[in-house]
């Protein structure tokens, strides 16, 4: 059953990025994309956050749990709940121009969201 939640994870984050937050971009003016995606990016955050929790708990009543899911399952609680913390500032950031501390964020966000997808499609190797 362990299983199921990282791939879950995997489809979610590619789904959110690849699919959902291009059209919205393409379709949608800089100030209404603006308004969606701060109501949708927290809870993609609390969706992977949880997933990773639902995960770590799974394992401990499966027999074939091995060290590295216990460490993949909580590095993407983690990264996960440190993306949705930072939130607020990177939005606090992009009303005050705050150009730096904007990109700074972005990327931390955007690394660890690529750090949780690589690392749940390698959960299945573990």
């Amino acid at each position: 059953m362990h299983y199921y939640f990282p791939g879950m994870i995997v489809g979610i984050i590619i789904l959110q990025t690849s699919i959902v937050a291009p059209t919205l971009f393409k379709k949608l003016e800089i100030k209404e994309f603006g308004v969606v995606i701060r109501a949708l990016w927290p809870k993609f955050f609390i969706v992977l956050t949880l997933l990773g929790g639902t995960t770590l708990i799974s394992l401990y009543f499966e027999q074939d749990s091995t060290a590295e899911h216990y460490a993949i399952a909580s590095a993407t609680t983690l990264f996960a709940l440190i993306c949705y913390i930072i939130i607020p500032i990177t939005n606090r950031a992009t009303d005050e121009g705050n150009d730096k501390l904007f990109n700074l964020l972005h990327k931390i966000s955007v690394y660890l969201t690529i750090t949780i997808l690589l690392l749940n499609i390698g959960y299945v190797f573990a």
